[in-house]
């Protein structure tokens, strides 16, 4: 199974958002390889540690063999190093993604093992589908709740939320509905 088939597939199980289902179903690898060759990721991805579920592992076999080849970035709002060594990004579908499209973005967050991304919000709203790592997720007022591979959560547009990798790398699946063109900030908690 392609990596696109592999997401699409995914998604039309796990996501609720049938406009992000949509697009990816018509992505191909074949439509995404000139985009992915950009050079080595910003951070050393540990992609042998990553640990998922029943759920969760057909999508992660087929990203396995294309994530250190991804055009994998960091949020240019972000400035702190210790974070940033630890922190990567990659668009799959959307305005700057492996293949183009401008009403939805899907694309995959990794966090090193022991990696607390300090609370941020952006007016997309978002939905995050833990696929590897078990870890901490606050959003809002909300108790800091430890999720599992195969979690699905859900931002509205302007909730400021945080994330804690624990004990292995995290890898989740994101999808942004809304204003694409705005990142993410950090916010006080």
């Amino acid at each position: 199974m392609s990596l696109f088939e592999a997401a699409a597939a995914y998604l039309r199980l796990h996501e609720p958002w049938s406009d992000a289902v949509d697009p990816m179903e018509s992505a191909s690898d074949s439509a995404a390889t000139a985009g992915t060759l950009l050079g080595p990721p910003p951070i050393a991805l540990s992609v042998d540690e990553l640990v998922g579920t029943e759920r969760t592992q057909p999508l992660l076999d087929a990203l396995r063999p294309h994530m250190l080849a991804m055009s994998w970035r960091q949020n240019p709002t972000y400035t702190d190093d210790w974070f940033l060594r630890r922190y990567a990004y990659c668009e799959l579908l959307g305005p700057t993604g492996l293949v183009p499209h401008d009403a939805v973005s899907v694309g995959l967050l990794y966090l090193a093992a022991g990696t607390f991304y300090l609370p941020h919000a952006h007016p997309a709203e978002e939905a995050y589908h833990l696929l590897a790592g078990d870890s901490e997720w606050q959003a809002g007022s909300a108790a800091l709740t430890w999720r599992s591979p195969g979690d699905r959560m859900e931002h509205p547009s302007g909730v400021a939320h945080s994330m804690h990798s624990g004990s292995t790398p995290m890898l989740a699946l994101y999808v942004w509905r809304g204003d694409l063109a705005t990142p993410a900030r950090f916010v006080s908690a």
